[in-house]
């Protein structure tokens, strides 16, 4: 029987790298040999306990690797052995009728748990070597662009779905709540967007690398009010758009407070733990601000994220922080789990 190496979760703070059944792939299936796949705060959480699961369960979702094989049902001139590919949403079903209008990302038969790319433990499978995956969730990588690079496609695509939802028009000011790799993310591409940025974030060290990609706008929470800060420099008039990607409930509530007239407040982040929060409905009629919520991407947003790394558009090389190999992967996710990092890359062979 065929093996490969997949780095498995067993309990809480606890990751084993062992030999699995290596994935056969489906008529309509290809077997990817996944290069790299990096570590996400899901995985951090899983790791810490913060997200349950049952064990064992095989995390990783954001990969990219070479096609090695392909069903007898695929079609050679779109995909063949050789190509290089990311793999995206592997645990949406692609049925339900929320992915056949495109929202894949809110999939009804959506699980972390699923059992997906030919294995046979559940999880979303991107720690493990090879992976079977259907052609609809492949996406060619450029020659120009590494693994390393394009691991990074997947919380991309998130940040692309978040930042076409608030739909930011040219010179429109944003605010952008958390500087860690999604929050740097969503300021790149809201001035892409032809936005103005202004970006909250307590830790200096994160500020001054934001100082490094050309933003200058920064406000540091730990020494000012956020909120009269972000007023006093949209001449009192309050920010257009407000990208939240912190997951605490007390930002979610001062980011409606400093909200334009008009104004649009997207939470992006996850909460732990989900704390209500007190808004007044009046304000919100009175100065029509839209509150929305953004989770996970779709087909669309991971072509768009593909595009914006394979032509050049957005450089995710400063965001990552370093690379350790399979059987490293518990001092790879110990790397993660510290502020100073971005992105910690696994290469899997």
């Amino acid at each position: 029987m065929d093996t490969c190496k997949a780095a498995i979760f067993t309990e809480v703070e606890k990751l084993e790298v062992v030999d699995i059944k290596k994935p056969v792939p489906k008529a309509n299936e290809v077997l990817v040999e996944l290069k790299t796949c990096a570590i996400c705060t899901w995985e951090q959480r899983v790791y810490k306990g913060i997200n349950q699961v049952d064990f064992p369960f095989i995390g990783g979702h954001e990969e990219a690797g070479i096609i090695t094989a392909v069903g007898s049902d695929v079609d050679l001139k779109l995909w063949n052995i050789g190509d290089r590919v990311v793999v995206g949403m592997l645990t949406s079903c692609g049925e339900c009728e929320n992915c056949r209008i495109g929202e894949e990302g809110s999939c009804q038969n959506f699980s972390y748990e699923n059992m997906v790319g030919g294995l046979d433990t559940r999880g979303m499978g991107g720690f493990s070597q090879y992976l079977a995956v259907p052609v609809s969730k492949l996406f060619k990588i450029a020659d120009k662009l590494s693994y390393e690079e394009a691991a990074l496609t997947e919380p991309l695509s998130c940040v692309v779905h978040s930042v076409e939802l608030a739909n930011i028009q040219l010179g429109e000011s944003v605010v952008v709540i958390g500087a860690g790799i999604m929050g740097a993310f969503h300021a790149i591409l809201a001035r892409n967007k032809g936005g103005r940025v202004i970006v909250v974030e307590p830790n200096e060290q994160r500020l001054d690398f934001l100082k490094t990609l050309g933003f200058n706008e920064l406000i540091n929470p730990n020494q000012v009010n956020v909120v009269e800060a972000v007023l006093a420099l949209t001449d009192n008039k309050g920010a257009d758009i407000i990208l939240n990607t912190v997951g605490v409930s007390k930002l979610a509530e001062e980011s409606i407070e400093m909200s334009a007239l008009y104004g649009r407040v997207v939470l992006y982040s996850s909460y732990h733990p989900d704390t209500p929060i007190s808004v007044s409905p009046n304000k919100l009629h009175r100065r029509m601000t839209k509150l929305v919520g953004t989770a996970n991407s779709n087909t669309h947003d991971f072509i768009t994220a593909m595009k914006l790394l394979n032509e050049g558009i957005v450089d995710v090389k400063p965001f990552i922080s370093g690379t350790y190999p399979l059987v490293s992967i518990v001092e790879g996710i110990q790397a993660a789990l510290t502020p100073e990092t971005y992105r910690i890359v696994i290469a899997m062979d």
